[in-house]
């Protein structure tokens, strides 16, 4: 199923994305606090990992938001 693009939609995209961004990192820095309070070298790996594996994710949707606002910025604002 295949939805027409309208400037609203991307919009609407680039909030969503931007939520899970901001949701994604509160995730991160709950795993580094985590990290912190473990008291074991299995836990505290297991939560430097996924805190880094996040913070990865998180430098993707960083890319990705900032091409959006580029080609957002081409079009110009006749087409928002």
């Amino acid at each position: 199923m295949s939805f027409p693009y309208t400037p609203n939609f991307g919009d609407e995209k680039m909030e969503s994305l931007q939520t899970q961004h901001d949701y994604l990192n509160l995730l991160r820095l709950r795993h580094l606090q985590w990290l912190n309070d473990a008291q074991d070298a299995e836990t505290k790996q297991v939560h430097s990992e996924t805190a880094e594996l996040i913070g990865k994710i998180t430098d993707h949707y960083n890319h990705l938001l900032h091409v959006m606002e580029q080609q957002k910025a081409a079009r110009g604002p006749t087409q928002d």
